[in-house]
């Protein structure tokens, strides 16, 4: 015997449809097209953080190489203007190194040491001075031109007692990738 559920066979047929709908899941083609559009996404945000990280080292990279610069920079220029006369200059001094004694009686000294190093000497007779200290790193080049007052840089590159009147000091410092490159002049208070 059959039993009567109340249902014709219409019913069954549409009601079968109705319970096939309601099955909770994913097709296969369903999860595959998910995982391609959250890839995507995650790609494109992946491109969004990798540019603004790159931007923050660029920048932090430069800054550094920028600030150890401007450190030396300043302190020569500042120092260099105190050079008490002309005939108190070494005439060791050259394109990579400037040797003077100040209005203190104070010898002082100015080199690129080559590998990456600015120095600066105190005391001594002669010139680099008697004890160095690292006055900024990370330099890639040191120079100093010795300009006349009709602006032309010495012929020979070093300094020239009576006609020289300002120094030009160009720094250059590389940090990682990124390289600044300051360029001051200074007018010595007694030349």
């Amino acid at each position: 015997m059959m039993q009567d559920t109340g249902y014709k066979i219409q019913d069954r047929k549409h009601a079968s449809c109705i319970v096939h709908r309601d099955r909770k899941g994913f097709t296969l083609i369903e999860l595959v097209i998910t995982m391609v559009l959250i890839g995507i996404i995650a790609y494109i945000v992946a491109i969004a953080l990798s540019t603004g990280i790159k931007a923050y080292f660029t920048t932090d990279f430069r800054k550094e190489a920028l600030d150890q610069s401007r450190i030396a920079m300043e302190r020569m220029t500042r120092e260099i203007r105190n050079v008490r006369s002309s005939a108190d200059v070494d005439v060791g001094s050259n394109a990579s190194q400037f040797c003077f004694t100040d209005i203190n009686g104070t010898r002082i000294s100015f080199r690129y040491d080559g590998a990456s190093n600015i120095l600066r000497g105190e005391g001594g007779a002669g010139c680099p001075g008697a004890v160095e200290n690292t006055l900024a790193t990370n330099i890639t080049s040191l120079l100093f031109e010795y300009v006349d007052n009709t602006g032309a840089v010495s012929g020979g590159g070093g300094f020239v007692t009576g006609t020289t009147r300002r120094i030009r000091i160009t720094i250059t410092s590389t940090k990682n990738t990124e390289s600044v490159t300051l360029q001051s002049e200074v007018w010595p208070r007694s030349l």
